[in-house]
């Protein structure tokens, strides 16, 4: 019957345990080392029994046992058994291992004793002058005897058990000791609070000085006190415990998801188009303004990367944060086609067709981003919206390889160019103050920058170019066209609502919006359907529009009546032709700050109190009646309640105020001044000639006098009141 004979000391592996093998009747007896449980196999009636050769063998062939060289007592030795070395390895490691491991078989397959003469007759006849140039000297009968001994054994000499390790330290199970408990209790809270080397070392003396007094809560005071380690020990124990369990707490879920878990399948698309991933960045360099003559900042820079082509369809330098304008804006630019140099166009016709509809945009997960209205808009356009997991970029990681290449290229080289705050304090860098770049002149670099990278080997295409991978699918598929873009543009938009339309147009964003034969249709037909309770005495209408924030010279009027969106242009065309918003609002910050430079609110507010007050002592009659009708209020229970005392007795010289201190004046003179000098005066007006009509009513009031009438005589008032 055939049986397997095991190595003497033979260990196999099953599954992560380790079994003693031994032969018996025909079965395998494999037992625990630790456990000394016997393995048993299940049999086809379900029983459970030692597993037969052909079982074993089933088990070494499906991997789930694995048969290992014979521990050694020598820890050096179960270091080399257990390493995975191969031979160029350990020859690169040490050229004895080859030497050492050539003498050993030599003499095992010649069956030479373990004895020093038969070894050194051995080696004198073996040794030839090949092996001696090749190794060098025959080594000595002594080393050889010693090697067979103990690295490896008979048929299973590897150059991996010959690999010398003098002076190195092998890291043997820890004591168990007090100090040594201590130490590494001390390392593994340091390491998940956070704590730097030489604070867990301070901790730990501490804690070890408290052991050595006999002052710790919870261990007894030693026979002898315990030395304190170094902090470079500390620090190699604080290196062996350097894992993704032993994260600090407050960076362990994001750091074991960035550092130490893998990435996970990429995206891949069957065509071009099928998907394409929209990202956003801040460009590394500072963008000014001729005009303004001001810096405008860091720019945003906004990418459309075709998965399966690698291809770069879209690009977007703004102002604005991304948000839905973003994504109307660079899914317009997708769908339209490109204008790259002339020079690249006219050697790669490819690169202006790098367009078409997407079937799906794979998008930041940004709150900006998650809005019904643009899903809605996506879907009735006839494409997705898929949202990258939250704080998962390896999702989208071509856009994050993309983005983070073209920045780089862009603004590698120009002035004004972004650094971190350590560079730019080393250097004394300011960024801000070597801005000269235009926006134009960045738009015409990206451009130049994004054709190139369209045309050269990309390594996620087996160094194919992204634009021939395009180029060889729209042969294929053609290229997918997007019908009713203006639809989901107006969709995107941001919406105002309650604005006033009257005859003068539409006041937004403190312009205003007027078009000279819309705006009296809009009325004709919005005024007699508003609602009577908003409507005001002249023509008016409440209505809502929409803009586009990144041109702010026209807006679009919702018709309620006829159910189309009516354009408005701006008045200041000069002004709002192309301006977005966020610059018209940078823009009148700056004007409110040079208006606060001539003069501030509080001087104005100052300045009309002070009218008031003026106007108010005009008439002293009326600031005491109004004093009079104020304390009357004062005393009704409810006012009283609401506003408490507001009445206190004070004692203070009167001040006055008068019209004298708005209107200048010159002081009267003290001499008198010629005739001569004085101008001259006009002379008294005469008045006008009396008409006939006037003439004949004063007649006839003195002539129609009542014959009965009592003579009536003016009523004075007595002394003592009454009439007389």
């Amino acid at each position: 019957m055939a049986h397997i004979r095991f190595s003497p000391g033979a260990i196999v592996d099953v599954r992560g345990a380790e079994y003693h093998p031994a032969y018996a009747h025909g079965r395998v007896q494999l037992t625990h080392l630790i456990t000394g449980e016997i393995l048993k196999y299940e049999q086809k009636d379900g029983s459970l029994e030692l597993p037969t050769v052909e079982q074993f063998q089933l088990m070494q062939h499906g991997g789930d046992a694995v048969t290992r060289t014979p521990r050694s007592s020598d820890t050096i030795r179960n270091y080399n058994d257990s390493a995975e070395w191969t031979r160029d390895q350990a020859g690169a490691i040490s050229s004895r291992a080859l030497r050492m491991a050539t003498a050993c078989q030599m003499l095992d397959e010649r069956g030479v004793p373990q004895g020093i003469g038969a070894i050194e007759a051995a080696l004198d006849d073996c040794w030839t002058p090949e092996l001696a140039h090749r190794f060098g000297q025959k080594p000595s009968a002594s080393s050889v005897k010693n090697w067979r001994k103990n690295r490896g054994s008979i048929g299973n000499r590897h150059p991996r058990h010959m690999v010398p390790l003098s002076g190195r330290r092998i890291a043997r199970s820890p004591d168990g000791s007090i100090d040594q408990q201590l130490l590494w209790t001390c390392v593994l809270e340091g390491r998940k609070a956070g704590r730097h080397v030489a604070d867990i070392h301070a901790d730990y003396a501490y804690r070890l000085n408290l052991v050595n007094d006999g002052r710790h809560p919870s261990i007894d005071k030693p026979h002898e006190p315990f030395e304190v380690c170094s902090e470079r020990t500390v620090r190699r124990r604080f290196n062996e415990l350097e894992s993704d369990k032993t994260l600090a707490t407050s960076i362990e879920v994001e750091a074991v998801k960035q550092d130490w878990s893998g990435a996970g399948k990429p995206l891949a698309a069957d065509f071009v188009m099928q998907y394409v991933i929209v990202d956003h960045t801040w460009l590394d360099v500072h963008v000014v303004c001729p005009a303004l003559q001001m810096v405008l900042g860091r720019p945003w820079l906004t990418l459309a990367i075709d998965v399966k082509s690698r291809a770069i369809v879209g690009h977007l330098i703004t102002f604005q944060d991304p948000c839905r304008w973003s994504v109307s804006e660079i899914l317009r630019r997708i769908v339209l086609p490109k204008r790259p140099p002339p020079a690249m166009t006219s050697r790669y016709p490819v690169l202006a067709m790098l367009c078409g509809k997407p079937g799906c945009l794979i998008l930041d997960n940004a709150v900006e981003f998650r809005s019904h209205t643009l899903e809605a808009a996506a879907r009735d356009a006839g494409f997705s919206v898929r949202f990258c997991p939250i704080k998962q970029p390896t999702y989208r990681a071509i856009g994050e390889r993309a983005i983070k290449t073209l920045n780089d290229q862009t603004t590698r080289l120009l002035p004004g160019r972004a650094l971190t705050l350590n560079d730019a304090r080393r250097w004394g860098y300011d960024a801000e103050a070597q801005a000269i770049v235009m926006l134009d002149e960045l738009e015409a670099i990206a451009n130049q920058i994004i054709a190139s990278y369209n045309v050269e080997p990309h390594d996620g295409l087996g160094s194919q170019q992204p634009a021939l991978v395009f180029e060889r699918d729209i042969n294929r598929f053609g290229i997918n066209d997007f019908a009713d873009f203006a639809s989901f543009a107006r969709d995107v938009m941001e919406v105002r609502s309650d604005a006033q339309l009257s005859p003068s147009g539409i006041r937004a964003f403190n312009l205003r919006y007027h078009e000279i034969q819309a705006v009296p249709e809009l009325l004709r037909d919005l005024v007699p359907i508003e609602p009577r309770r908003q409507r005001r005495s002249d023509a008016t209408a409440t209505v809502e529009f929409r803009y586009d924030s990144m041109d702010i010279s026209r807006i679009h009027v919702w018709n309620r009546k006829t159910r189309k969106y009516v354009e408005l242009m701006c008045a200041d065309e000069r002004y709002s032709s192309g301006m977005p918003l966020w610059l018209h609002e940078q823009i009148e910050r700056e004007a409110q700050k040079q208006g606060l430079a001539f003069n501030t609110q509080e001087e104005r507010m100052n300045a009309r109190g002070h009218l008031i007050d003026a106007i108010r002592n005009i008439s002293p009659g009326d600031l005491a009646a109004s004093r009079k009708r104020l304390a009357t209020l004062i005393e009704v229970p409810r006012i009283r309640q609401t506003t408490g005392n507001i009445v206190d007795l004070v004692h203070a010289t009167p001040s006055s105020v008068t019209l004298g201190d708005f209107i200048a004046n010159d002081r009267a003179r003290l001499t008198s001044l010629d005739q001569d000098i004085v101008s001259s005066r006009p002379d008294p007006r005469t008045k006008p000639a009396k008409s006939a009509l006037e003439r004949r009513r004063e007649h006839a009031a003195t002539g129609q006098i009542e014959l009965d009438a009592p003579a009536r005589k003016r009523r004075l008032p007595m002394t003592k009141g009454g009439y007389q």
